[in-house]
């Protein structure tokens, strides 16, 4: 794996191509990206290759540490590679590189007997090109992919285990967001996530032993509950117990058991450092979500969320100038239901780097999601909206069903997608420092975008009810909507103002309606 080429590397012409270990290490400077056959693959390279760097420069301690190994220009990575060569050979006879040998060919299965089913196109299908075998570059990146990102569910059984105890669960990086912050070649990216690795200051985790990778330690016995040593121990945490069988030069047979877990207790969280949290749960992405409405899940910490952490190692590099001006996320997410696929997001989001650093910014930031997020109720089918207001005229039956069929929700957030990028240039440039030093933003542009969401909703709204030839149900949905962006327009006191009246109206009907003493 050091000199054999298996890495899928974007190269300077945009074209892809295989490359060794070393190789990556030797051109990374001049590599665009990692591109997997698919996004959990590609997801899983980049972690991997975390591991060796952070092994290898036992770093960056700080950041002049990180300009010290920004400056090597990966020799250290090279020269640990080749100290433990032997490691990483994917059919080494005593130590296959991350295989466990305690599982035999009699109990493996043929590739197709693997991935045949249909659950297994979301990861990949060049087997079925393939006569049901994989090259030995295929089964590596798929070894590496199935360790960090795999479905839970029905596994073959470990020697010597309870036949009853074969159910895995998915590692942390499923139905979670998991963030990689972009440079402009593939060595910035892979600096940009290399976390600040201080195991004396217990960053980004506490170390109790050796933090040593899975290649190094092995796997010393069955299956089992436990903690990870470590954060470089985590990142190659044996989530499954892999082997593989070859013939020809080619993998024919593999054996997937479950493999290692966190006991229940215990959180991912202690160590993840590209994940979003929100009450302490990962932020997940959603497949008919835009990504732009959990901008504020990844750039900022505040009151029950919390950023990911490479997005807090990012604001200290910037504080240093070791950073650009504009901060690009690759945001990726597998979304399955227990052992069910139910599809991928690989997506892109740039910002100016100033809402990294400046937390005034990014709440203002989150108000407007927020602004966004609120006025969503407008195509809603409760009482009292829009829709049901339309469907109670037309005598529809149930709104919710007539609001799911003219979807004005889909135009709506269609429609913001492009007004959203407009704001989040503008936002910085919209700022006015007090007397008390404190710099605070939006006076203008908050205004103006909830005249854009306002404007969006009645557009989005409107075009969606078009075909509905019932003039007078029409005429009293757009009344009904109009009564709800002015509520929702409304400033704070107005909106308190306007409760307060109707509890009191409430409490002097109530009155008016008791019987006399």
């Amino acid at each position: 794996m050091l000199d054999e080429p298996w890495i899928p590397v974007v190269t300077p012409d945009f074209q892809i191509k295989e490359i060794s270990l070393i190789a990556l290490f030797q051109t990374w400077d001049t590599l665009q990206e990692i591109q997997g056959d698919n996004p959990p693959t590609t997801l899983a390279l980049y972690r991997f290759l975390l591991a060796i760097l952070h092994r290898a420069y036992q770093g960056p301690r700080n950041e002049d540490h990180w300009q010290e190994i920004f400056d090597d220009n990966g020799q250290r990575a090279i020269a640990y590679l080749n100290q433990w060569r032997d490691r990483f050979d994917l059919l080494h006879p005593e130590h296959p590189f991350m295989q466990d040998t305690a599982l035999g060919s009699e109990i493996s299965k043929t590739v197709e007997e693997h991935y045949i089913p249909a659950t297994s196109e979301v990861f990949w299908h060049e087997h079925k090109l393939s006569n049901f075998s994989l090259s030995l570059a295929q089964a590596a990146c798929l070894l590496i992919r199935i360790q960090t990102v795999d479905l839970g569910g029905t596994k073959t059984i470990y020697p010597g285990t309870n036949s009853n105890d074969k159910s895995a669960k998915a590692p942390p990086t499923v139905n979670s967001a998991n963030v990689l912050v972009r440079g402009s070649t593939l060595k910035q990216t892979l600096l940009f996530n290399l976390m600040r690795y201080d195991p004396t200051a217990e960053i980004p985790s506490v170390v109790t032993g050796e933090d040593l990778p899975a290649w190094e330690t092995g796997y010393g016995g069955k299956p089992k509950e436990a903690t990870p040593q470590g954060y470089i121990s985590y990142l190659t945490f044996p989530w499954r117990r892999l082997r593989l069988f070859s013939e020809g030069g080619r993998v024919t047979r593999t054996v997937v058991t479950k493999g290692n877990s966190l006991p229940d207790k215990v959180s991912p969280q202690q160590w993840e450092c590209g994940v979003a949290y929100r009450d302490d749960k990962p932020v997940q992405l959603s497949l008919s979500q835009q990504l732009w409405r959990n901008a504020d899940a990844f750039l900022l910490t505040a009151e029950t969320q919390h950023r990911p952490r490479i997005v807090d190692w990012l604001a200290d590099l910037k504080s240093e100038d070791l950073v650009d001006d504009v901060v690009t996320l690759q945001i990726s997410g597998l979304s399955a239901d227990k052992a069910k696929p139910l599809g991928w997001s690989w997506e892109q989001f740039s910002a100016p780097i100033q809402y990294v650093t400046d937390a005034e910014l990014a709440t203002v930031l989150k108000k407007a999601i927020a602004i966004a997020e609120e006025h969503q109720q407008i195509f809603r089918s409760f009482k009292g909206s829009p829709y049901f207001a339309l469907a109670d005229i037309l005598k529809y039956g149930e709104a919710g069903s007539l609001a799911s069929a003219l979807d004005g929700e889909s135009r709506y957030w269609g429609t913001l997608d492009r007004a959203f990028l407009n704001l989040l240039d503008a936002l910085p440039r919209d700022n006015q420092t007090g007397a008390d030093g404190i710099t605070r933003y939006g006076f203008k542009e908050l205004p103006a975008w909830t005249q854009t969401v306002q404007a969006a909703a009645r557009q989005a709204f409107t075009e969606s009810i078009a075909s509905i030839r019932n003039y007078q149900a029409r005429a009293a949905a757009l009344r009904t909507l109009e009564c709800k962006l002015a509520d929702l327009r409304a400033s704070p006191e107005e909106k308190a103002a306007k409760k307060a009246k109707a509890a009191a109206k409430k409490k002097e009907k109530v009155a008016n309606e008791e019987p006399d003493s």
